[in-house]
């Protein structure tokens, strides 16, 4: 099931990560603006998104087999991930299957390295298996009380965005946020798959996010003003939440306004729209290798700076995207491999929820 805007905007989200990894890999500095902005913003949005698609399109009868396909579904790309796609970027950058090849694998597979842009996916199972859990906190008595204040819709906006400032704040002064690779993802974004659940149950919450204001903006200018002012030290407790707080207020902000454009300005699909958004996945899943075995050719015809920066993406989204329509989804089991896609039709739930969806 697919909400048109939301899923229009996880799909430039995609994109935007593909931006962030060309620029990782070869450290393009006038990017660099740009790329700390991508990253404190993208990967929560696409939590945020998740968890209010995950809980429209909930059945209303027992929930676990709905998650249990979908666990299935995320399972199958992080394993070809892991076990095919990843071991072949690395074998791209030592330039064969060599020694130091198998050394740097099994090294990533023990500290969790391997997983690179993999861990989105699992902290996304890790979230999916919580949600009977997180769904009875959220129908709770004691969630009820809390959210039982008649807040003014103008100001739901900023009582999030303070919300996921304080609890950040408090992970990042107790358990940190640095934990290994990938379990790191659920410190860094529990709070925004939550937010996306709860605001599901909360219609009048989702509505009044989709016209933040400017308070949400202003709270993380404040954050971001701390980070770049050194109102402390960097090592400190005081710096890892301020740091926590910047990617909260970021994300909250961002992810509002970008939920309030998306609505009003891109809720109908066409054939561009359907072509990134259907792809989406199998860039997601292959762009590290892509970025790495096109890094060689474009340097070997000269470019560099800007213009590899640039070519690198293009390049990127250029193949990936027509080889999902042309070839992954053609191939049952490629389409299983990359996007989890059953060998066998299933039944299509009818989604629970009033806003506009494609097929």
């Amino acid at each position: 099931m697919r909400i048109t805007y939301l899923d229009h905007l996880r799909a430039i989200c995609m994109v935007f990560v593909v931006v962030l990894h060309a620029y990782y890999l070869i450290d393009y500095a006038p990017a660099a603006t740009f790329a700390v902005f991508i990253y404190n913003f993208c990967m929560g949005t696409f939590f945020i998104i998740s968890g209010y698609v995950m809980a429209a399109t909930l059945p209303d009868g027992p929930i676990w087999p709905h998650l249990r396909d979908r666990l299935r579904r995320l399972a199958w790309p992080l394993a070809t991930g892991l076990l095919l796609v990843n071991p072949l970027t690395l074998a791209l950058i030592h330039e064969g299957f060599t020694t130091a090849w198998a050394q740097d694998v099994l090294t990533r597979a023990v500290t969790g390295r391997l997983f690179v842009h993999l861990w989105f996916l699992f902290s996304l199972m890790g979230f999916i298996t919580a949600v009977p859990l997180m769904l009875r906190a959220l129908r709770s008595s004691a969630w009820a009380r809390v959210t039982d204040f008649n807040i003014p819709p103008p100001y739901i906006a900023t009582v999030i965005t303070s919300a996921a400032i304080v609890v950040q704040m408090l992970i990042a002064a107790t358990i940190g946020l640095d934990l290994p690779v990938p379990f790191d993802g659920f410190a860094k974004y529990a709070w925004a798959y939550v937010a996306g659940l709860a605001l599901y149950q909360h219609p009048k919450a989702w509505e009044a996010i989709h016209a933040p204001g400017p308070l949400p903006f202003a709270i993380a200018g404040l954050f971001w003003l701390a980070m770049i002012d050194g109102w402390a030290e960097q090592g400190t407790t005081l710096h890892h939440m301020l740091h926590a707080a910047r990617i909260a207020s970021s994300t909250a902000a961002i992810s509002f306004g970008l939920l309030w454009a998306f609505r009003r300005f891109f809720n109908t699909t066409n054939a561009i729209w359907s072509f990134i958004s259907a792809g989406a996945l199998t860039t997601y899943i292959l762009q590290w290798l892509v970025l790495h075995a096109l890094l060689t050719p474009l340097t070997a015809i000269g470019l560099e700076g800007g213009m590899l920066f640039s070519a690198l993406i293009i390049c990127t989204l250029a193949i990936k995207l027509p080889t999902h329509h042309l070839i992954v989804k053609r191939v049952p089991v490629l389409a299983l491999l990359l996007n989890g896609t059953p060998l066998s039709p299933r039944a299509v739930e009818t989604p629970r929820t009033s806003e506009p969806a494609q097929a």
